[in-house]
C-alpha cells in the first residue's frame, strides 16, 4: 500500500503524458463527453424547475367550498368539522364573503369595488381546504360537495391537475434521459481507454514480462480516464455556472408568470455544477476501469 502512494505522482505524470500522446482521440473523446452531460445538465436544470413549478402551485391550490347564505354560525361549525373530518384534508380555513370580496378587489382592482361602494356583495362565505397532497384534491372536493348546506365546490379543475400530472411525467423522463446520457458518457471513456490500450498492448506486454504489478499498469488508465471525465464535465459546468445565472436575472426570476418561480441561482447552481464535475469523474472512473478490466488482462 506504502509503495502505491509513493507511485501515485509518477502515475499522474506518466496518464498526463499519454493523454498528451493522444491528445486528438482524449480530445474528441472529452467533446463527446461534453455534449452528452451538456444534454443531461439541460435536463437536470428542467427537472429541478419543474419540481419546483409543482411544489409551488400544490402549495397554492386550495379547495374554494361555497355555504348557502341562510345558514347560522353552529351550521357553519358543523360543516367545518365535517370538512376536518375527510382523509386527506390537512387544514379548512373560514372566510367571510367581505373576506373574498375585499381579496378579489386587491388582485383585480376597481372592476369589483363598485360593489362595495354600493354596499352589495354576490359573494359566499367559503371554507378554504388544503389538502395533504395534490392528488388527493378531487377525491376531497366530490366528498365536500355531498355535505348539506355547501352550494358549491371548485379548486381550478382537471386542468391543475393534468398540468401537475404533465409536470410529473416529464421530471420522469427527464430521470430517465439523464440516466441515458451518463451511459453514453461512460460507454465513450471506456471506447476511448480500450482503443488506447490497444495502441499500447505492446508497452503493456513488456511491462507484464519485467514484472510490473497489475495497479501499475491500470492505474494510469483509470487516470487518463477521470481527466477525460473530468474535462467534457467543464464545458456543460462552465455553461451552468455562467448561463443559469443571467437566465434568472433576464427573466426576473419567473418563467412566462408569476406561477412558475424559477430557483434561485444559489445554492442550485453550486451544486449543480459540484454534480457535474462528480459525475464526470464518476463516468470516467467507472468507464476506464471497465475497459482496464476486460482488456488489459488479456494483453500478455
Amino acid at each position: 500500500m506504502t509503495l502505491f502512494f509513493r507511485s501515485l505522482p509518477r502515475l499522474w505524470r506518466k496518464a498526463s503524458l499519454d493523454l498528451k500522446r493522444h491528445f486528438a482521440m482524449t480530445f474528441s473523446a472529452s467533446l463527446s463527453i461534453g455534449i452528452a452531460l451538456l444534454m443531461a445538465m439541460l435536463l437536470l436544470i428542467s427537472a429541478a424547475n419543474i419540481a419546483n413549478f409543482t411544489q409551488h402551485i400544490e402549495q397554492e391550490l386550495m379547495i374554494q367550498v361555497s355555504l348557502q347564505p341562510t345558514l347560522d354560525a353552529s351550521q357553519q361549525e358543523n360543516i367545518q368539522q365535517q370538512l376536518v373530518n375527510i382523509q386527506g384534508v390537512k387544514n379548512v380555513t373560514y372566510s367571510s364573503k367581505e373576506e373574498e370580496l375585499d381579496k378579489l378587489i386587491q388582485e383585480n382592482g376597481d372592476i369589483f369595488a363598485q360593489y362595495a361602494q354600493e354596499g352589495r356583495n354576490p359573494l359566499y362565505n367559503v371554507f378554504l381546504i388544503e389538502a395533504d397532497h395534490a392528488d388527493q384534491i378531487e377525491t376531497i372536493s366530490k366528498k365536500a360537495k355531498t355535505i348539506h348546506g355547501v352550494i358549491d365546490v371548485s379548486y381550478g379543475g382537471g386542468a391543475i391537475q393534468k398540468l401537475i400530472a404533465l409536470f410529473k411525467n416529464v421530471r420522469i423522463w427527464g430521470t430517465l434521459f439523464v440516466a441515458l446520457m451518463i451511459l453514453l458518457a461512460i460507454y465513450l471513456i471506456r471506447n476511448t481507454i480500450k482503443m488506447t490500450i490497444h495502441v499500447r498492448k505492446d508497452e503493456i506486454a513488456i511491462m507484464r514480462q519485467v514484472g510490473a504489478y497489475n495497479w501499475f499498469i491500470t492505474v494510469p488508465f483509470v487516470l487518463e480516464g477521470m481527466i477525460i471525465g473530468l474535462r467534457g464535465a467543464l464545458i456543460p459546468a462552465l455553461i451552468a455556472g455562467i448561463g443559469y445565472p443571467l437566465l434568472y436575472q433576464t427573466m426576473n426570476g419567473v418563467f412566462l408568470s408569476d406561477m412558475f418561480i424559477l430557483l434561485s441561482p444559489i445554492p442550485f447552481i453550486l451544486y449543480l455544477v459540484a454534480f457535474l464535475l462528480l459525475l464526470g469523474l464518476g463516468a470516467g472512473l467507472v468507464g476506464s476501469y471497465l475497459a482496464v478490466r476486460k482488456y488489459v488482462r488479456f494483453i500478455r
